[in-house]
C-alpha cells in the first residue's frame, strides 16, 4: 500500500464521522511485530477479530497496549503493557527492526525499534508528521532529536511526541493524544474481582484487568448526576442479560453485595466471591463500555468467555446501542460461532487474521463472496473451517481465499 510504514509522509485519511460532534478515525499499522508481520487496520463501530489459535488476536491487543503505554508513559511502560519487550520481532523474519504507525486525521506518529529476542537494542527512532510536514525526527541510535530546526536531548522516560504535546505548543496534536489516552484494552482477572473491595484510587473508569470494578460502581452509584446514570445503566443491562441473578448492588463499609430478584432481606445480598463467573464477566464488560469517553476505542479479549448465549446476545446489543450513542469503537476478539452469527448482515465488520502472518487483517466480505456468505450462518462457516481455519485443516487450504 502506498505510503505504508515509512515509504512516504502521512497520506490523507478519511474525514470525521458525521455525527453530533467530530470524531477522529484512527489507523494502526505495524510491521514485524510478533505474529503481525504486515498489519494495517482501521477499527470502527462494533467489530470482531477472528483467526485460528496463534494467528495474533491477543497480539493486536498488545499492539494497542504498547502504543498507548509508550505515548502516555514511555517505552518501558509500553513494553510492560505489551507483556514484555522480549521476542518483539516476528519469528523467522530475519529482521530486527519493528515498525509501528498511528494515523489520526492528518497526523502520523511513527516508531522504529531495533529489537533482538531479548529486547530493545538501543535508542529507537521516532517521527511525527502533521499533514505533509515533518515536525520531529529522532533517528535510531541518535544522541539528539530534531524538533523542526531545534536540536534537543532525549529524555529517559517520555517519547519525543509526548514531550512536544506537554509543551502545549502543538494543539493540533489533540486528536492523537485523545485517541491514545482514551484507548482501553480489557483482559479481566476474575480472581481480583472476587475479592469484593471497593477501595481503589481510580474510580471513574474500569482498569484493564477489572480490579477496580466495585470501586467504580460504588462511585457511580453515589454520584448519579456526575456520572450520568451509568450505574443504573449497568444494572439495567445486567438484569436483561442475567434476569435470574441480579436486581441491584449495594455497598456497605467498602464491600459490595449483589442482590437477586425478589430479595427482601439484607442477608440475601451475596459478596462477589459467591457470584457466577458469567455475571462478573458481564458486569465488567458493561462497566467498561458505560465508562468509555465519547469517540474512544475499547478492545476485549474473547468477550464470550463464561457467558451463556443469551448473555452474549444481550451484552452485544447493549454494546451496539452505546457505541452508536457515543461514537465508540468496540473491538472483540473471538472464537465464538454464536457471536459471529450476530454479524450475519455485517460480514465486513469481521476482520480475519491468517495463521501464516501475511498481510492482515482482511475483512470477511473481501475475503469471501458476500452473496455466498449470505447463504449460511457465519458461525457455521467458521465452525466448518471455511474461513479463519488453521493451516492445512480439512475445511480450507492455507490460503483462506480459496473457498467461497
Amino acid at each position: 500500500m502506498a505510503g505504508y510504514l515509512g515509504e512516504s509522509p502521512a497520506p490523507k485519511q478519511p474525514g470525521p464521522i458525521a455525527t453530533g460532534s467530530p470524531v477522529s478515525r484512527i489507523q494502526i499499522s505495524c510491521r514485524n511485530f510478533r505474529k503481525l508481520k504486515d498489519f494495517s487496520w482501521t477499527p470502527g463501530e462494533v467489530s470482531l477479530i477472528v483467526g485460528p489459535n496463534g494467528a495474533g488476536k491477543t497480539t493486536v491487543l498488545d499492539l494497542l497496549r504498547f502504543l498507548r503505554g509508550t505515548f502516555m508513559s514511555g517505552h518501558e511502560a509500553g513494553f510492560a503493557a505489551a507483556h514484555g519487550g522480549d521476542h518483539f520481532p516476528s519469528r523467522g523474519s530475519g529482521e530486527d527492526l519493528v515498525i509501528f504507525e498511528v494515523r489520526v486525521d492528518d497526523i502520523l506518529w511513527r516508531l522504529r525499534l531495533p529489537m533482538s529476542a531479548a529486547g530493545l537494542k538501543g535508542r529507537y527512532g521516532e517521527e511525527l508528521y502533521h499533514g505533509d510536514k515533518l515536525i520531529l525526527r529522532a533517528d535510531i541510535y541518535a544522541e539528539t532529536w530534531q524538533l523542526e530546526k531545534e536540536s534537543l536531548s532525549f529524555e529517559d522516560i517520555r517519547c519525543c511526541a509526548r514531550v512536544l504535546w506537554d509543551r502545549g505548543s502543538a494543539p493540533w496534536m489533540r486528536p492523537l493524544f485523545q485517541a491514545l489516552s482514551d484507548l482501553r484494552t480489557y483482559d479481566f482477572w476474575l480472581h481480583t474481582v472476587r475479592e469484593g473491595t471497593s477501595r481503589e484510587d481510580a474510580t471513574s473508569f474500569l482498569h484493564g484487568t477489572g480490579k477496580n470494578l466495585w470501586a467504580v460502581l460504588a462511585n457511580w452509584k453515589q454520584a448519579p448526576l456526575r456520572y450520568k446514570g451509568q450505574f443504573e445503566w449497568v444494572i439495567q443491562k445486567a438484569q436483561e442479560a442475567f434476569p435470574d441473578l441480579i436486581n441491584t448492588i449495594e455497598f456497605d463499609r467498602n464491600e459490595a453485595y449483589v442482590f437477586p430478584p425478589g430479595a427482601t432481606d439484607p442477608a440475601d445480598g451475596l459478596p462477589p466471591r459467591r457470584q457466577a463467573d458469567g455475571l462478573l464477566t458481564g458486569l465488567l464488560q458493561l462497566t467498561a463500555v458505560a465508562g468509555a469517553k465519547p469517540g474512544s476505542i475499547l478492545a476485549f479479549d474473547e468477550m464470550e468467555n463464561q457467558l451463556h448465549p443469551h448473555a452474549i446476545r444481550s451484552i452485544l446489543g447493549a454494546m451496539r446501542t452505546i457505541a452508536a450513542e457515543r461514537d465508540l469503537t468496540i473491538v472483540l476478539t473471538t472464537h465464538s460461532p454464536l457471536l459471529m452469527n450476530e454479524f450475519g448482515e455485517e460480514p465486513g465488520r469481521i476482520s480475519i487474521l491468517s495463521a501464516d502472518g501475511g498481510t492482515m487483517p482482511i475483512a470477511l466480505d473481501k475475503l469471501k463472496n458476500p452473496e455466498w456468505l449470505a447463504m449460511f450462518p457465519l458461525g457455521e462457516l467458521y465452525d466448518r473451517m471455511k474461513f479463519a481455519a488453521p493451516p492445512g485443516s480439512s475445511g480450507t487450504a492455507t490460503d483462506p481465499r480459496t473457498a467461497g
